[in-house]
């Protein structure tokens, strides 16, 4: 299933890239979820470009999770969410990015870009939502890309805010 999303903010996109590349940002994002277990398992220069990588326990709740999909979810997963930016000298800054949960056999991958437009930066999300199980791998990737554009929408929100100094 493709995916993309096109957000503005009030700012350039110089400034919204060094927020998005910041310790402080992902520590702040985490903060106005109420998360407070979650680990940097990467984060800086890399031969390829700057890696960020991010892990984090997370319940699921079973009331959640249709019946087809129970077996291969569990009560409990581990997020890991990587974004590699591999241009950050010019525009469009651009990432490549990848969100993993636990033993879902789903993969996320995708491409974000941000570049200066007028009034402010635009950041575009493209994605491609994958799974490798036949018959209900479809449901499992429709299940997934519900959940993955209600948190892009809530990553909208909280990047809002920290633009506006709200730390959590």
């Amino acid at each position: 299933m493709q995916f993309e999303r096109r957000r503005t903010f009030p700012v350039d996109a110089a400034t919204l890239l060094a927020a998005l590349t910041s310790r402080d940002y992902f520590d702040a994002r985490h903060a106005m979820s109420g998360i407070t277990a979650y680990r940097f398992d990467a984060f800086g220069p890399t031969e390829r470009g700057l890696e960020i990588r991010i892990a984090r326990e997370m319940e699921i709740r079973s009331n959640n999770v249709p019946a087809f999909a129970k077996r291969f979810v569990g009560q409990s997963a581990t997020l890991i969410t990587a974004f590699l930016w591999t241009r950050t000298d010019r525009q469009p800054y651009q990432a490549q990015y990848q969100f993993t949960v636990g033993r879902i056999p789903v993969q996320v991958r995708g491409t974000m870009t941000l570049q200066d437009d007028t009034g402010g930066a635009v950041q575009d999300i493209r994605a491609e939502v994958t799974s490798s199980v036949p018959l209900i791998g479809g449901k499992l990737v429709d299940l997934v890309a519900g959940q993955l554009d209600r948190a892009l929408a809530s990553d909208y929100q909280a990047t809002l805010r920290y633009l506006n100094g709200e730390r959590g």
